[in-house]
């Protein structure tokens, strides 16, 4: 592999690096984003929605 070759293959594999990581702080700009939004909606008086594994049971009293 030539020299020519070589330099022209360092500017691609830069902007390849470059690249992923702007990508990968653009996602934890948004996981950060929707975490404080989360903490701030909770602390308005939200809850999280119950897991899919709580189950509700209905206490009845007296007759129907």
């Amino acid at each position: 592999m030539s020299n020519d070759i070589r330099w022209a293959k360092l500017p691609s594999a830069c902007g390849v690096i470059t690249f992923a990581s702007l990508l990968r702080r653009n996602r934890n700009n948004v996981k950060q984003a929707r975490k404080s939004e989360l903490n701030e909606w909770e602390n308005e008086g939200g809850s999280v929605a119950p897991s899919p594994t709580a189950t509700d049971t209905l206490v009845t009293t007296g007759s129907a």
